[in-house]
């Protein structure tokens, strides 16, 4: 009877990972680690472009007081 269960289980799995709203089928789980890392990737490009460390020195040499 586990048998037929554990059989059921993996027939269910298989069908379920051809969902495509399936957040847990493998091809979703590929596509959201490489959306992830052009993620990272695109944030680590656009700090080293922009100075972040500078902002306050940057801001209080062109910014005028009233």
């Amino acid at each position: 009877m586990t048998t037929a269960l554990a059989e059921l289980d993996q027939i269910i799995n298989l069908l379920e990972a051809e969902i495509p709203g399936n957040q847990r089928s493998p091809k979703n789980l590929r596509l959201r680690k490489r959306l992830e890392r052009e993620v990272a990737k695109y944030f680590d490009k656009l700090e080293r472009a922009f100075p972040y460390s500078k902002l306050v020195e940057i801001y209080n040499q062109y910014v005028e007081k009233e």
